[in-house]
């Protein structure tokens, strides 16, 4: 009786077993990053200082906006890859990669902001 146990444990474990390694990794560098794209997206208010409102420099209050929405999108991948990376094995390491495109997305968002714009 124990044999049984014993290979399908095996042939079962594995798969399920390492379920949590990549939303791990995930979780670790995207919460890492995280604060330090959110200090960036401070410093990218600065490139409203010349403009006297919302009016003035539509594209620059336009790339903030995007950036913020996305910054909350990528707390809400970072939460959701885990049911997801449980629920779908196959598609574990894209699911994963997902709240880094976002913190990518989120960069580039404020690298394009003209200074001075």
């Amino acid at each position: 009786m124990s044999d049984v146990i014993r290979a399908v444990s095996r042939s079962t474990g594995p798969a399920r077993g390492n379920w949590w390694k990549a939303p791990m990794i995930s979780s670790l560098v995207s919460g890492a990053l995280l604060p330090l794209v959110r200090g960036l997206r401070g410093f990218a208010e600065m490139a409203t200082d010349p403009c006297n409102g919302p009016r003035d420099c539509p594209a620059t209050y336009a790339h903030l906006h995007f950036a913020d929405y996305s910054l909350v999108a990528v707390v809400v991948l970072i939460v959701l890859q885990w049911p997801a990376a449980y629920l779908l094995p196959k598609a574990r390491v894209a699911i994963s990669l997902a709240p880094a495109a976002a913190l990518a997305v989120v960069l580039l968002t404020i690298l394009s902001i003209k200074p001075g714009a």
